[in-house]
């Protein structure tokens, strides 16, 4: 009994830090791939033509949007093949962070037999949701390039900064994954609660209307406003993603970075406070 006290049998006990788990689930880069597949196989089991509404999905989309933005708002003006880019840039990058945070709210309960039988880093749960929809995105991401040329537009050099900016996104996406992940766990309602939040979110957003004058086009937001509503990550996001894609000018370093730092500490945050529940787990699926 007396050597169970000894500090070293007490340092054997401790549960494995954040950057043990982050190591171990970095290790598991076969389970991911296959919890990947999974997902993507999910998807698409009972759809005829699979996969290819990956593509097929975003367009329906933008076709719906920009008849009621572009010409019921009118917000296309003079120019509505360059609308038409603005509006699908937006929906592709947003049903990425907003499916992929969407079915990290109730991943771990759907995933019961997998946490209370299985010894693995329950990060990757999570982690393959999210780099499925990434998987989604980036068949989307061609249909916009696909998008650029028949519209008369054509793709600059500046497409080479698409994987750092997809990395910025990746980053916050995923540390959001593991907040709502662990939240949806432990409260029932939270599955409710990101739903309504994902939807106020999305009308906060510049995806269907321009928020600053620039490049011809007049913005919504007041200026002494502007500073505050740029604080939210998915402005940046989708300012990076269009300078490149539409007006074939780099990001602006200071929006690029202040969205990756702001992706950093969101997904250091979320993996810490995720990876300390990671013991209680099997007790509340």
């Amino acid at each position: 009994m007396a050597e169970s006290n000894t500090p070293s049998a007490r340092i054997k006990s401790r549960p494995p830090s954040p950057i043990q788990i982050a190591r171990r689930t970095f290790a598991r880069g076969e389970t991911i791939r296959l919890l990947v597949g999974s997902q993507l196989k999910a998807g698409h089991r009972h759809k005829a033509l699979g996969q290819v509404w990956s593509l097929l999905d975003p367009l329906i989309t933008l076709a719906v949007y920009f008849l009621i933005f572009g010409m019921g708002f009118r917000q296309a003006g003079d120019h509505p093949s360059e609308f038409v880019i603005y509006l699908f840039v937006a929906i592709v990058v947003w049903r990425f962070f907003a499916e992929s945070v969407s079915q990290a709210t109730g991943c771990l309960r759907s995933n019961r037999g997998l946490i209370v039988t299985a010894n693995f880093p329950k990060a990757v749960i999570p982690v393959s949701i999210c780099f499925a929809r990434l998987y989604d995105m980036c068949w989307s991401l061609i249909a916009i390039f696909a998008v650029v040329e028949l519209t008369g537009h054509s793709l600059s050099w500046e497409v080479l900064w698409l994987p750092l900016i997809v990395f910025v996104q990746l980053m916050f996406t995923l540390g959001a994954c593991f907040f709502v992940a662990y939240l949806g766990l432990f409260f029932a309602d939270s599955s409710n609660i990101v739903v309504a939040l994902l939807r106020l979110w999305v009308m906060l957003s510049p995806m269907f209307y321009f928020y600053r004058s620039e490049h011809g086009r007049k913005g919504i937001i007041s200026a002494h406003m502007l500073d505050y509503y740029m604080l939210n990550p998915v402005v940046g996001w989708l300012d990076a993603y269009r300078a490149v894609l539409i007006w074939a000018e780099p990001p602006s370093w200071r929006g690029l970075g202040y969205v990756a730092a702001v992706g950093a500490v969101v997904l250091v945050a979320g993996f810490s406070l995720f990876s300390r529940g990671e013991g209680r787990f099997a007790k509340f699926v």
